[in-house]
C-alpha cells in the first residue's frame, strides 16, 4: 500500500495561510479546541448549553455572531436531565420552533482516549452530516485513565486532534477547577497546554449570576468578559446578559507558591488513591496516606535536593492544617473543602 506523500509549507505556503474563522465570534474559533472551567455549581454547564444551542439555531450569542453549524452535547454526568430539561428549557425560552431545534445528545459514556470509542463517536456524527460543535460535559467523566496521567492526557488530545480531523468540528469541554488552585481546571498539564482556548467561570449560586472570561486564546486577542444572571426556564436555568455582573478577584487561596504547590499535590494524591474510612475520627469524603501526598508533592519540587524537599513538605503540612485547608489523622490525609 502506498502512502500519501506529506506536503511540506514552503515559506509561501506559510505566509498565506488562512486566518482563522470564528465559531462564536471572539470566543470560539472554528476547528478548533475550548475549555471552560470553573468551580461546582458556577452555572457551567448552563453557559455550555447556551453556546452551543446558538451555534445550533443561528442566533447571535449575546451581540456576537455565530456561524451556524450542528451541535453535539456529550454529557457524560446527567444526559437525562440535560436532554429531557435543559436543552428543552433554552428552546422554549427563545421561543425556536420545534423544526428548528436540531441539537443532538450522546446518550452514552465515552471514553475519548480509547480508540474505538472515538471511531464510534466520529461514525455517528458522520451518519447525521456536519458539526460544527461538539460539547463535552464534563471532562473528568470522558476517559477510562485518570485525568492527571500523562499516559492517559496523550490518548485524550490525539483522539480529540482525531474528530477534529475527521468531522471538522470544534471541541469545548467543560472542566472543574481543583480546590487548591481555581485559576486553571483540575487536569495534566498535558491537557491543559493542548487547547487553543482556556474560558474561565466564576458564579455565585446565591445571586444566581456568573462571569465568563477568556483567560486565553493562542492564535487571538484574548480579551473579552461577559456577566449573566440565570433566569427559570422551565425546569432548568437560561443565562441572561447582565452589564452588572462582573468578573470578581480571583479566589486562589492566599498561599505561598510551596504551600499551594502541597496543596495541588494532595488534591492529586486523592484522585489517584484516595479511600474512604469508616469510624468517628475520619471524615465523610476520601482520604489518602500522608507518603502518598509527600511523593505527589515532591514531583512538584524537581532540582530541589532530598534535604530542602523534606523541610518543604513538613512546613507545608503544618501550614496548611494551621489555615484550614487540609488536616490528617494517623497517618492520612484529606482536603478541608470549604
Amino acid at each position: 500500500m502506498t502512502n500519501t506523500p506529506i506536503q511540506l509549507l514552503s515559506y509561501t505556503d506559510m505566509r498565506d495561510l488562512p486566518e482563522p474563522e470564528w465559531l462564536v465570534q471572539g470566543l470560539i474559533q472554528k476547528q478548533s479546541t475550548a475549555v471552560m472551567f470553573g468551580r461546582s455549581n458556577a452555572f457551567k454547564s448552563f453557559i455550555a448549553i447556551d453556546i452551543g444551542l446558538s451555534v445550533d439555531t443561528g442566533q447571535d450569542w449575546h451581540g456576537h455572531t455565530v456561524s451556524t453549524g450542528g451541535v453535539l452535547f456529550v454529557a457524560t454526568e446527567g444526559a437525562n436531565g440535560v436532554g429531557r430539561l435543559r436543552i428543552p428549557g433554552w428552546y422554549d425560552h427563545h421561543r425556536i420552533d420545534e423544526g428548528d431545534r436540531r441539537a443532538f445528545l450522546y446518550p452514552k459514556e465515552i471514553r475519548l482516549d480509547v480508540t474505538d470509542d472515538i471511531t464510534a463517536l466520529i461514525n455517528a456524527m458522520n451518519i447525521r452530516g456536519y458539526f460544527g460543535l461538539v460539547v463535552i460535559d464534563i471532562f473528568g467523566g470522558s476517559m477510562a485513565g485518570s485525568e492527571i496521567e500523562d499516559k492517559t492526557a496523550r490518548a485524550w488530545v490525539h483522539g480529540v486532534q482525531r474528530i477534529l480531523r475527521e468531522t471538522g468540528a470544534s471541541i469545548l469541554t467543560v472542566a472543574h477547577t481543583g480546590w487548591a488552585d481555581d485559576s486553571r481546571a483540575r487536569m495534566h498539564t498535558h491537557f491543559w497546554g493542548s487547547f487553543d482556548t482556556r474560558l474561565k467561570v466564576e458564579g455565585d449560586k446565591e445571586a444566581m449570576t456568573a462571569t465568563l472570561t477568556v483567560e486565553r486564546h493562542k492564535d487571538a486577542d484574548s480579551t473579552g468578559s461577559w456577566g449573566f444572571r440565570m433566569v427559570q426556564a422551565g425546569d432548568s436555568l437560561v443565562p441572561e446578559m447582565d452589564a452588572s455582573v462582573k468578573a470578581g478577584a480571583s479566589r486562589k487561596a492566599t498561599l505561598s507558591p510551596g504551600n499551594r504547590a502541597a496543596l495541588i499535590a494532595l488534591d492529586e494524591a486523592l484522585q489517584e488513591h484516595g479511600v474512604r474510612r469508616e469510624g468517628p475520627d475520619w471524615p465523610g469524603c476520601q482520604v489518602v496516606q500522608i507518603d502518598q501526598w509527600r511523593k505527589r508533592f515532591y514531583l512538584h519540587s524537581i532540582g530541589d535536593s532530598p534535604e530542602a524537599k523534606k523541610k518543604a513538605f513538613q512546613r507545608a503540612q503544618s501550614k496548611l492544617r494551621d489555615t484550614g485547608h487540609a488536616q490528617y489523622f494517623d497517618d492520612h490525609a484529606w482536603l478541608c473543602h470549604g
